[in-house]
């Protein structure tokens, strides 16, 4: 039930058994029981007159655009992020029918390289996950490719922009000198993001390090201090519990190092949760961290023994890590797999920041000539405007950070939607684009077949009982 029904119901009770009420206490008790049901009547009437019932109905459907017998081949669902974060893994996913009597290759590529692919065996409905690592940033087309053989037998475009990482303010609290620490620093200055060190030399006695950071004190880590930072790296003896109190009162994360490496460490092979494998590392398998219940691994071996975990913490996230000598990779060179992991720490561990504006589109796959829903969410002053066209907005009648626009497209790529306080991009496809995938919202009906619709009834057929019921209720009262 709508708000509005509630209204109208608590309305009629209140008024019903006010009415009632009276009609008891009245002196004269001749046809009280007729008074009452006259009463309940006419109330019942004036609330059913308001309130939107339906009947079904059947009729005869119009004709389809979709044939019934048309075989759904090729492509016929597939999903994937529009966007993503400048390191990040994408994932594309889907299901492909295939008909044929040969083995169809599916393959995701972009920039004119094959990224990855997968084979759909002969007469098999099978779905398929494609994964990749873009390194570029902005906007692109990538396209999955069906091949039979040599003959390509479906290609469709999959627009993917990529977005800079947001830089991050990280605190290092550490009991000694430490190369991974060094590193990690080195690298996240290099990525844009403000780092600040605190290192235990002796008593009391603190090594700073500041880079894209005001230099300031640190030996005091007060709830003012810590609210500056999104994510603290520490080793265990440098983080007390005050301070990890503060923490995740504040939301803020915290990667958690142990003290030690262990003393039998020989080369895993390690993978992150996403699949992505990782360069084998010198890690001690005696250093494997408990996983399961609220311990989510991020990082594990052939074995699924987890060397990194995540886990809630008050308002933030607790990661605990026993690679401690991840610098090797970057001594080796691979500096991608090097990236890929601790931007996967980073994104676990770090305090998530409300965006200040929201823009969601409907339906996802956006064709030209055809409408497009925009959906606004914000506190300042809304305003939308979609390929150079302003948009008339309408406000949600119960949230009024909500606002709503249609627009119509007419030409294909990507195309710019500007709000009151920043740029959005949409992708328009072609008309012929992903056809197979309406097959699949749609229904394939014959042309002649039934169809059952809900009609409102007449408010008339309850304002006819009101009508009688009234004038029993003044008759009687003349009697």
């Amino acid at each position: 039930m709508t708000s509005w029904n509630y209204l109208l119901l608590v309305a009629g009770l209140t008024a019903a058994g006010w009415l009632i009420t009276r009609e008891i206490r009245r002196p004269k008790k001749d046809r009280l029981i007729g008074r009452i049901i006259a009463t309940v009547i006419a109330v019942a009437g004036i609330v059913l007159a308001g309130w939107p019932l339906y009947v079904t109905r059947e009729g005869t459907a119009p004709k389809q655009v979709v044939q019934s017998d048309a075989p759904a081949i090729g492509i016929v669902a597939c999903d994937w992020a529009r966007s993503l974060t400048a390191g990040s893994e994408w994932t594309v996913q889907g299901a492909y029918h295939n008909r044929t009597n040969k083995p169809v290759t599916l393959r995701l590529a972009g920039f004119d390289t094959t990224l990855d692919s997968v084979v759909i065996a002969p007469q098999q409905d099978s779905s398929f996950s494609l994964k990749a690592w873009p390194l570029h940033q902005g906007r692109a087309v990538y396209r999955i490719t069906a091949m039979g053989g040599r003959d390509t037998l479906e290609q469709q475009p999959l627009p993917l922009e990529v977005k800079p990482a947001t830089p991050l303010a990280v605190l290092f609290l550490a009991q000694s000198p430490d190369f991974d620490n060094r590193f990690l620093a080195d690298w996240l200055v290099q990525q844009g993001n403000a780092v600040a060190m605190r290192t235990l030399a002796a008593k009391n006695k603190y090594l700073l390090r500041f880079s894209n950071f005001p230099e300031q004190s640190l030996d005091v880590l007060t709830p003012a201090l810590l609210a500056k930072f999104d994510v603290v790296i520490a080793q265990s003896g440098a983080v007390d519990k005050n301070t990890r109190a503060r923490l995740e009162e504040a939301g803020i994360g915290l990667v958690l190092k142990a003290d030690s490496a262990g003393t039998q460490p020989r080369p895993l092979s390690l993978r992150l949760r996403s699949g992505q494998r990782l360069p084998a590392l010198s890690t001690d398998p005696g250093q494997a961290l408990p996983a399961g219940n609220s311990q989510l691994p991020l990082v594990t071996d052939s074995l699924h023994r987890a060397y990194v975990t995540v886990t809630l913490a008050g308002s933030g996230k607790l990661v605990r890590t026993h690679l401690l000598n991840t610098y090797s990779w970057q001594l080796e060179g691979q500096s991608v797999a090097y990236g890929q992991y601790w931007s996967a720490i980073l994104e676990a561990a770090a305090r998530k920041k409300a965006a200040a504006e929201k823009v969601l589109f409907s339906p996802a796959i956006a064709r030209v000539y055809q409408p497009l829903d925009i959906q606004l969410e914000t506190t300042a002053t809304p305003a939308l405007q979609a390929g150079g066209i302003t948009l008339p907005l309408a406000q949600h009648p119960w949230l009024p950070y909500r606002y709503t626009g249609t627009w119509w497209p007419v030409k294909p790529g990507w195309q710019q939607i500007v709000t009151g306080t920043g740029t959005t991009w949409k992708y328009i496809f072609q008309e012929d684009d992903w056809k197979n995938l309406p097959v699949m919202e749609q229904p394939t009906v014959a042309p002649a077949s039934r169809e059952i619709t809900l009609v409102r009834l007449s408010p008339v057929w309850w304002l006819l009982p009101l009508f009688f019921a009234l004038i029993f209720l003044w008759w009687e009262k003349k009697m």
